[in-house]
């Protein structure tokens, strides 16, 4: 009757690991699908956000221009962008003629309140 009573608690403590993880990768596998979802949303927007950029570049003169877009996510959620640009003709301008372009390019920007931007031209 113990050996019964054993097999018994055993199978029962082991039933319930195996609820446990079942329920526990459930709960995971919502959060991956949710991070993916955020991460699509994210790479789409950076996408056309980067096409924008060279084709205000092309149109400025500044044909073939490097574009680099790098981010740095924080524990909360938001992401601070640093848009690198190279083009050699870039050097050669003036700090109005830059903040000029700056200023273009950051209009536009995505709107995400949880993201923010930088920029620094690359110099050769």
């Amino acid at each position: 009757m113990k050996r019964k009573n054993n097999f018994l608690t055993a199978a029962s403590i082991f039933l319930i690991f195996v609820i446990l993880f079942c329920s526990t990768e459930t709960v995971m596998s919502q959060n991956k699908t949710d991070d993916r979802r955020t991460r699509q949303y994210y790479a789409a927007m950076e996408e056309e956000y980067r096409t924008n950029i060279s084709q205000v570049l092309n149109e400025k003169g500044f044909v073939n221009s490097g574009v680099n877009i790098r981010w740095v996510s924080d524990g909360d959620g938001t992401r601070t962008y640093t848009v690198i640009i190279h083009h050699i003709r870039l050097n050669t301008l003036d700090d109005n003629v830059k903040d000029e372009l700056l200023h273009e390019l950051a209009e536009l920007e995505f709107r995400d309140e949880r993201c923010s931007f930088r920029y620094e031209f690359l110099k050769a």
